[in-house]
């Protein structure tokens, strides 16, 4: 069991976060909440002893094998497990051979899991673990966390997506103003109106890459963008291409405050931290997600922006 206490949160003199105290026991726990605070969340546990915070950017050896970084993490960390039972585990037997720089995405985010689950640490917190991950890739995923409360470890989970939380089968908290709060699905179902109906309403944006059709949820994406006739959807920094236009785009993506910042440009405002000005008439939109960036912002979209954020 581990204790952690975290010290109020404010950003421009507003709280975002209450003190809060949370208590990590022998299962999973799951924290919901928007991308500001589980950043937060994220600093804070980087500064405790006991936990180890893993991010699916956590970096690779490219020039290694798959076989010779499976082996060398054995024997940094002085495994019980051999090479070979790990990528059995891991799932990655056909790429032994392959340098890692030869891997796709999702291939890679498997083969980071290594480092967490061979840690000594008592706690392990995982950010955005299924983000952007297919349902092979995800399997694997809940079958190394099973593997990882079998060797008593405490396990955090932190997601902006309450659908990839609640695969995960465990105790699940939302994080807000209020502060730790858990949430009770059986519970939500029953007491939902009309109104948190059209709120929890489900959208996936298509996208294609490697020859795959990828489904976003659209607090995944950080902006969307036009160039020549051609859409790309961004997340963590990396472009899908879509097929939708922008004006489909727009339509459906309006409801969940993605905004139309220009004639080449939709922003999900969630992510936006910051409003540039570089001359009179020319801004900017600064996010802030896991990779920084910016979008322009054209002058007459400013007003139509200060008054949707309430400034």
């Amino acid at each position: 069991m581990i204790d952690i206490s975290l010290k109020p949160y404010t950003e421009a003199g507003e709280l975002l976060i209450p003190a809060v105290h949370l208590t990590i026991e022998n299962k999973i726990t799951a924290i919901y909440s928007d991308v500001t605070k589980l950043n937060y969340l994220k600093q804070q546990f980087l500064k405790e002893k006991n936990i180890y915070v893993h991010t699916h950017e956590d970096g690779h050896y490219n020039r290694l094998t798959v076989e010779e970084t499976f082996r060398y993490y054995t024997m940094l960390y002085g495994s019980n497990m051999t090479a070979e039972q790990l990528w059995k585990e891991f799932g990655l037997q056909q790429q032994l051979k392959n340098k890692v720089s030869e891997l796709t995405s999702n291939e890679k985010r498997l083969l980071s899991y290594i480092q967490p689950f061979l840690q000594q640490k008592q706690c392990i917190a995982f950010v955005e673990p299924f983000q952007n991950l297919q349902q092979a890739e995800r399997k694997i995923i809940l079958h190394l966390l099973s593997l990882l409360q079998k060797q008593e470890k405490q396990i955090i989970l932190l997601s902006n997506n309450l659908e990839d939380l609640i695969i995960s089968s465990g105790e699940i908290f939302r994080l807000n103003e209020q502060g730790l709060q858990p949430i009770h699905m059986e519970e939500e179902k029953d007491e939902q109106t009309p109104v948190d109906t059209v709120q929890l309403k489900i959208e996936k944006i298509p996208t294609k890459k490697d020859e795959k059709i990828i489904l976003f949820n659209p607090p995944e994406i950080d902006y969307i963008e036009s160039i020549e006739g051609d859409v790309f959807v961004y997340v963590g920094g990396e472009a899908f291409p879509c097929t939708l236009t922008l004006n489909d785009l727009e339509n459906r993506l309006k409801p969940f405050g993605f905004f139309r910042c220009h004639r080449s440009y939709i922003v999900n405002l969630q992510k936006v931290r910051e409003i540039i000005s570089w001359t009179r008439n020319s801004y900017s939109l600064s996010l802030q997600s896991f990779t920084k960036a910016e979008v322009p912002l054209s002058r007459n979209k400013l007003a139509e922006l200060k008054e949707i954020v309430g400034i």
